[in-house]
């Protein structure tokens, strides 16, 4: 049921935009909103005053917000597709329409924005890609090829690009490149790939989360559960905030109490 009070502010804001009043639009919005948090419209008009106003951040998280108070609200995606458009985001504006489509794949706003960003993506890879050496040119066809979940192709690449810099074995790029061959064996449950791989970059970072969690879920697979536990209890001490890590605590505890009791 909408909240009389809210909605009045709501109007009130819809008349300041009207005018392009985009301050004082977001203040009307901003009102409604504290009165009603849980109305997913506030937030989507707000987002779009936002954006008016040229504040894509905060017109990025309002829309953000709405979706995840009602994801059936196709206009959240727009709002939220042209808030990342505006902070050159083109990658994320793009993943954000498309699931504005699975929603309602022949709505003409989406679709129309999404044939106005194409074009800017493009550019922008090709852009970013021409300053790239040959280790991050494979680096970006690995990430490519495990978007499109070609996942032992992306291996390929990863490995390319980790021979590309083997001089500088514990380069960002190159932690980064074992970080994400990792994620690929993760997908194959290559499980002793995967260790290998996580347990190179924490050679060089003790402290990487991504490697720290993957490491722990790979020695799971393999039920070294005491392991397993040792990584989740690192990564917990770095990050307690954790969900996945957190689950993954309470089960692995639970595995090595009863390999205690069977002992």
């Amino acid at each position: 049921m909408v909240n009389a009070a809210a909605d009045a502010k709501k109007n009130e804001g819809n008349e300041a935009f009207k005018k392009q009043d985009y301050s004082n639009a977001v203040a009307k919005y901003t009102e409604a909103i504290e009165i009603d948090p849980t109305n997913h419209v506030y937030f989507s008009n707000r987002s779009a005053a936002y954006a008016g106003w040229g504040k894509y951040q905060e017109a990025v998280d309002d829309a953000a917000e709405c979706i995840r108070i009602n994801p059936q609200f196709v206009k959240a995606y727009h709002r939220h597709g042209v808030a990342l458009k505006g902070l050159k985001k083109y990658d994320e504006a793009l993943a954000t329409l498309r699931a504005g489509q699975r929603v309602d794949f022949n709505n003409a706003d989406l679709n129309r924005l999404v044939t106005e960003i194409e074009p800017l993506q493009a550019r922008a890879e090709q852009a970013k890609r021409s300053g790239m050496n040959p280790a991050e040119l494979l680096k970006e066809r690995g990430n490519d090829a495990f978007k499109s979940a070609a996942f032992e192709k992306a291996i390929e690449l990863y490995g390319e690009a980790i021979e590309a810099c083997s001089d500088k074995p514990g380069s960002a790029l190159a932690l980064s490149c074992y970080n994400n061959r990792a994620a690929c064996n993760q997908q194959l449950s290559n499980f002793s790939g995967v260790i290998r791989d996580c347990t190179h970059v924490l050679e060089f970072d003790e402290k990487n989360q991504k490697a720290l969690l993957r490491r722990a879920l790979a020695y799971e697979g393999l039920e070294r559960y005491r392991l397993a536990l040792q990584d989740i209890r690192a990564l917990l001490a770095i990050n307690p905030s954790i969900d996945i890590a957190n689950k993954a605590q309470h089960r692995l505890s639970n595995y090595v109490r009863q390999l205690k009791q069977s002992n």
